[in-house]
């Protein structure tokens, strides 16, 4: 898969649970094998993720993208962006995504909890 087709399926899952708030369009863009790796939260498979990202995104009110790149190899993308979370405010937040035949494979979120677990979210905050 080249870089291209990479970020290409990358920015639409994230404009989509982010800023149109098309969960379903974003779902369609995950494998039905969806691996994840975030810092407060544990998926067993796609279903589940999928409506932790439709609950966690009702709340998003903004997103500012930072930097993007491809990773070191086809099939990877990091994303560095500010996400505004009513009613806890910004949080910055590092993605990386393995894709494989047009579908995100794997997640990994990067971020600091500590200012959602001052707002009284604990370990079971969807995403």
């Amino acid at each position: 898969m080249t870089h291209e087709r990479t970020w290409d399926v990358v920015r639409r899952y994230h404009e989509a649970w982010t800023t149109t708030k098309d969960f379903d369009a974003a779902s369609r863009l995950l494998a039905e094998r969806l691996e994840t790796d975030l810092p407060v939260n544990t998926y067993v498979d796609k279903e589940e993720f999928v409506k932790a990202i439709r609950g966690f995104g009702e709340s998003v009110s903004s997103v500012q993208l930072l930097s993007a790149c491809a990773g070191p190899a086809p099939g990877e993308a990091l994303m560095i962006y500010d996400l505004v979370l009513d009613p806890i405010g910004t949080l910055r937040i590092a993605e990386q995504f393995k894709v494989a035949r047009g579908r995100i494979t794997f997640i990994r979120q990067v971020h600091d909890t500590a200012t959602m677990r001052a707002a009284g979210f604990a370990p079971a905050l969807s995403l």
